[in-house]
């Protein structure tokens, strides 16, 4: 009886083909879960890329709401006038107050553009930070000249004013007017500030929305 006799070559085989075997359901595994990665990874991003890309739309839509220079009855009351104020005073503060009033029934835009910032920056890349924060600087500037306009409006109607220094005043008072308010027929150097945002993560946006997957994202997407 030989005992260490050498293996026959129809047994050389069936191993072969059960390492074959062993080794195809492996790379089908590897394969099925890197196809799995690669599809939640894909559709993450496209859903982060589809909700910002509709938040900085969205936000545009909003500023415009939020410097409609047309007020509704009523708008702008909720504002306290100070002691003594004069009606004019009054007038042009309350309208100015209008601003608070509308961006409060639409801060969630605002908000959640401000949460995703993270994210996107996270997905991809710490360079698509600055359409945000330019988005966001306009929102500050526009707070800022209704900050601006109470100040100015104080002393417009202090006795010791000199015609000069008043004219001076309203000067810088349309000045900040401008950016509060959307401007009607000449060019709006605020809208167009969120236009140059919205067409610096457009491109981005746009790129992972008509991304077609090939077959090399399910082979990487096990590695990535």
């Amino acid at each position: 009886m030989a005992a260490n006799a050498e293996p026959s070559l129809p047994m050389i085989i069936l191993q072969v083909i059960e390492s074959l075997a062993v080794v195809a359901a492996t790379l089908v595994a590897v394969l099925g879960i890197g196809s799995w990665r690669a599809e939640v990874r894909g559709r993450r991003e496209y859903e982060l890329a589809e909700e910002v890309l509709a938040l900085f739309y969205e936000a545009k839509d909003r500023i415009k709401f939020i410097r409609n220079p047309w007020t509704m009855t009523g708008e702008g009351r909720t504002r306290k006038p100070r002691e003594g104020e004069p009606e004019e005073a009054k007038d042009a503060l309350d309208q100015a107050h209008v601003v608070f009033e509308r961006y409060d029934k639409c801060r969630e835009t605002f908000l959640r553009l401000h949460t995703l910032r993270f994210r996107f920056m996270a997905t991809f890349g710490a360079e698509y930070e600055k359409p945000f924060e330019d988005l966001s600087k306009v929102v500050g500037e526009i707070f800022s000249a209704v900050a601006a306009l109470g100040i100015l409006w104080r002393p417009r109607f202090d006795k010791f004013t000199t015609p000069e220094q008043d004219k001076e005043r309203m000067a810088v008072v349309k000045e900040h007017e401008e950016v509060i308010w959307r401007d009607i027929g000449d060019p709006d150097e605020t809208l167009k500030s969120v236009d140059d945002a919205i067409a610096e993560i457009e491109p981005k946006c746009r790129q992972i929305l008509e991304r077609k997957p090939g077959w090399l994202d399910s082979v990487f997407g096990w590695f990535k």
